[in-house]
């Protein structure tokens, strides 16, 4: 009896027809839905997306990109310090002596200065004697040295007194010595007078500390070097006091045999 009302029910619904409201609201549905093709993405490929969205994110970005920074800057940095005036890092080299000197104590600056002057006439003499280095490196050695001299100059009454005899006599040395191998001048008027001024009174005042051990031509030799260095004839100055050394070896010599 069950099994006849269940058939009765069922062909019943088989005339049930839905309404044109269900009908137009169920083709609305479907035709709204967007139906996407599955594609299936390489390993390679998703990690590669993955990465890309993971740099995306400025927090990771950052510190990244200013580790490769700090580690290229330093590579960079360690590779300039065998450069020499006219290579492409030179630059930098200058830049980070330039930093360096600027954190030192204001007392020390200006002898770090006289010293960069040192070494920059050093470099300039071993490149003017090397056949492996360009005009161009030559060039840019001479242009430099200028500039450190100029510097080196303005700073010389800043050094202490008792320190100025010792960095000049070196300055003065390494010059002429440079003059020499490169044929040039490479001071200028400025800082010749400046520099040789320290030195010849330096030289003087040491001489005058020893006075009762010259001779009588050795005193006439420093009152003329005196007299020149008060007219400012600091090439005649220097003369003299230099015709004093050899006297002084010569005596030396004598008392020896």
């Amino acid at each position: 009896m069950e099994e006849i009302n269940i058939i009765k029910k069922l062909e019943s619904l088989k005339e049930t027809k839905p309404s044109n409201e269900w009908v137009i609201s169920a083709k609305k549905d479907i035709l709204s839905k967007k139906f996407v093709k599955e594609e299936r993405t390489p390993i390679f490929a998703t990690f590669i997306s993955t990465c890309s969205h993971i740099f995306e994110t400025p927090k990771v970005l950052v510190p990244v990109l200013s580790g490769m920074i700090v580690v290229v800057f330093g590579f960079a940095l360690i590779s300039s310090q065998s450069t020499m005036p006219g290579d492409s890092l030179y630059s930098l080299k200058k830049a980070y002596n330039q930093i360096a000197t600027s954190l030192l104590p204001a007392d020390k600056q200006a002898v770090a200065r006289i010293n960069q002057a040192d070494k920059l006439l050093a470099q300039l003499d071993s490149i003017s004697k090397s056949s492996d280095n360009t005009n161009r490196n030559i060039e840019a050695g001479m242009e430099e040295v200028k500039k450190a001299i100029s510097v080196a100059s303005k700073e010389i009454t800043r050094v202490p007194e008792d320190q100025q005899a010792d960095l000049v006599s070196k300055l003065v040395s390494k010059v002429s010595e440079v003059e020499k191998t490169t044929n040039a001048s490479i001071m200028d008027s400025e800082s010749e007078e400046i520099i040789y001024s320290v030195f010849i009174k330096s030289e003087i005042k040491e001489f005058e500390s020893n006075k009762d051990n010259l001779t009588e031509s050795q005193l006439e030799l420093l009152n003329n070097a005196k007299e020149y260095f008060a007219l400012g004839d600091y090439a005649s100055a220097m003369s003299s006091l230099y015709s004093i050394q050899p006297i002084m070896e010569e005596e030396g010599e004598e008392e020896e045999e």
